[in-house]
């Protein structure tokens, strides 16, 4: 799910609340303009939430609650809605939202069907930027996003020579470990990131070699390791989050002005 999608699910939660007077009637009009949801922070330990929001912490003194006392009722009705699989309340108000499996998979999809526009800029078009070689200092940052490019595109050659396809029954929610499910969140969250940061160089650059590091530090067999043994759903799932992951770092790298070498 997208930043925008749980937008929409918070506004649906909000203003089924006020119909049943759980919430007071100005709830109906939605929660306050801009970003909402962000991904928790995976160098915490532990962490096993998906985004969380502060939400609460903002909307509550518009329509006259305290943080804690909104955060609870939203997260009420957050627990209802089927694409939810938990929600914690902070005592500061804060929400932290868990997803179920299917409903954060779902990116998948998403960025492949849309993968000449995805995480580019409004109205801009994915073109293919071509590099001479060598021509990138070892210690440039945009060059850990190019290697982890290269990465992918070597996976998926070698995942689709040792036989493993992309149905389209491919069942995306075995994607549960915990490298993968931050590199869901990473993809549904970089398209909102970029659009924060318009201006920016650094902070742009950072959040495409973030996702790249996220990239790096998956390291799930995509293909049988073992001679003989016939690829399982698990390889087709890890191989579309593979490409979906290529995809967007290749966009990413674009709107920084860079390439995205196949090989390195």
């Amino acid at each position: 799910m997208t930043p925008e999608q749980l937008r929409a699910l918070l506004e649906e939660v909000a203003a089924q609340a006020a119909r049943t007077g759980e919430l007071p009637d100005e709830a109906q009009a939605g929660p306050p303009a801009g970003p909402l949801f962000r991904p928790t922070d995976t160098r915490v330990a532990g962490v096993v939430a998906d985004w969380v929001t502060p939400v609460a912490q903002r909307w509550a003194p518009q329509i006259d609650l305290e943080p804690r006392d909104l955060a609870r009722v939203l997260a009420q009705g957050l627990t209802r809605q089927k694409s939810v699989a938990a929600v914690e309340v902070a005592p500061s108000g804060l929400i932290a939202l868990t997803l179920e499996d299917s409903a954060r998979s779902a990116i998948v999809p998403l960025v492949i069907d849309d993968q000449d526009h995805y995480a580019l800029a409004a109205g801009e078009h994915r073109h293919d930027l071509v590099e001479a070689p060598g021509s990138r200092l070892v210690n440039d940052p945009v060059r850990s996003a190019q290697l982890a490019h290269a990465r992918l595109c070597r996976i998926i050659r070698n995942a689709e020579a040792a036989g493993v396809d992309r149905r389209p029954s491919t069942r995306l929610g075995e994607l549960t470990h915990v490298a993968e499910r931050h590199l869901l969140v990473a993809l549904a969250d970089l398209p909102q990131r970029l659009a924060t940061h318009v201006g920016d160089e650094v902070q742009q650059r950072r959040a495409v070699t973030d996702l790249a590091a996220l990239a790096d530090a998956w390291d799930h067999p995509v293909r049988p390791t073992v001679v003989g043994v016939h690829p399982q759903p698990v390889h087709g799932a890890r191989l579309l989050l593979a490409d979906a992951v290529r995809i967007v770092l290749r966009n990413g790298l674009a709107r920084l002005g860079a390439a995205a070498p196949e090989r390195m």
